[in-house]
């Protein structure tokens, strides 16, 4: 039996907006050590742990979608890529930056950005609550 689809993320916003969520209070490497521990319990990965094109620093939100199957083996290639994973954010750990530590609008942005990271597979696996709106427009406006 297939277990259900779940996303783990640090971005408030997102989290409130699906059906099925688990919010970690932390960086992005605790998001990803979150996922790496469901892993070890017998969840498979449904979305790369390291999607998007922005190194680690840059990104203070991470959001995985896993489908958790409780007690089932260890699926070898989904912990293959969470141990890698988590390397490449211990890597450059001193300059992770905490949601908390952003100014409103920064922080805005940055969970918008995570959420249209997320969104196609958010949809594909039935996870949105709220079609209209993933999280806040960014508040910052060019001029």
């Amino acid at each position: 039996m297939q277990g259900s689809a779940l996303l783990i993320t640090n971005n408030k916003a997102l989290c409130q907006n699906v059906r099925n969520g688990h919010f970690v209070d932390g960086t992005s490497l605790d998001v990803l050590i979150a996922v790496r521990d469901k892993v070890h319990l017998g969840s498979c990965l449904l979305t790369h742990p390291l999607c998007g094109n922005l190194r680690p620093y840059q990104q203070p939100f991470r959001s995985v979608i896993i489908q958790e199957n409780p007690g089932a083996l260890v699926d070898l290639d989904s912990l293959s890529f969470m141990e890698n994973a988590v390397e490449v954010y211990k890597s450059c750990e001193e300059r992770l930056i905490s949601p908390e530590d952003l100014t409103e609008n920064s922080r805005a942005d940055y969970a918008f950005l995570d959420g249209e990271l997320m969104k196609d597979s958010l949809e594909l696996y039935g996870l949105l609550s709220h079609v209209s709106v993933l999280v806040p427009a960014p508040l910052n406006k060019i001029e």
